[in-house]
């Protein structure tokens, strides 16, 4: 079996209208040698698995992870974060479910990584961009940058994104240290911990699928901001 080169991480929950455009989209950005992981747990009460098992039949590259022990959302990636690294992955890129990321921009991924960047960031704020959907979601997201970065004393634009790819050391990382949110905060942990190593941000275009951010999710994130912020210790940084 031949080495993998990129393993994709795409956690799903109840996208039965929308996985198979996705998955079809997708491993056309992709090589013989890279490799899907669908991650599925028992949020998913819909025919999704279902979809993804029949695609999966067909073409080798898509695996479908089964995790009913996941608790969170935090949970389904992490669990196909250690899929990713068990098949020897050079490169490990993770993406939204529900097509709110288009996998037609995996190419810059790639580019980034070949380019020798360890880490490469979806910015959803930098030129070449965009953005579509409503504006609540966007102030929260592109406030929700700016205030990190205040606070932590990072760079990136966007430190919110889950559309991203990791070297292999850089995942390590990641999977060694882990994150303390159990909502999607834990995206900016991982990127705050990424500017240790030298990292990029490429343009992405974004497609929010709802307004809708329950407040315990910013009431957790403003909390574990500011134990990030009390922890955060002056580290050599290595940028691009």
């Amino acid at each position: 079996m031949s080495v993998t080169r990129m393993a994709v991480v795409i956690p799903l929950a109840n996208e039965q209208d929308t996985v198979i455009e996705l998955l079809s989209r997708v491993v056309l950005q992709l090589g013989d040698s890279d490799r899907v992981y669908c991650v599925l747990d028992n949020v998913t009460t819909d025919r999704t698995r279902e979809l993804v098992e029949d695609m999966a039949a067909q073409d080798d590259r898509i695996a479908c992870i089964w995790a009913p022990e996941n608790r969170c959302v935090v949970d389904a990636y992490f669990r196909g974060y250690r899929e990713a690294l068990q098949s020897e992955a050079r490169w490990i890129l993770e993406m939204d479910g529900g097509l709110s990321h288009a996998p037609e921009e995996i190419p810059r991924f790639v580019a980034a990584m070949e380019s020798g960047a360890q880490y490469a960031g979806g910015s959803r704020f930098i030129k070449g961009s965009a953005w579509s959907g409503p504006l609540g979601r966007y102030i929260v997201s592109r406030g929700g940058s700016v205030l990190v970065n205040a606070v932590l004393g990072t760079r990136m634009h966007d430190m919110t994104s889950g559309f991203e790819c990791f070297s292999r050391d850089a995942m390590e990382m990641v999977v060694a240290q882990g994150v303390r949110s159990r909502a999607h905060f834990f995206q900016t942990e991982i990127r705050a911990l990424m500017h240790e190593v030298r990292w990029a941000e490429v343009p992405i275009s974004y497609r929010s699928p709802s307004d809708r951010l329950a407040g315990s999710s910013i009431t957790e994130a403003l909390r574990n901001l500011w134990v990030l912020r009390r922890e955060s210790k002056s580290r050599p940084e290595t940028h691009r």
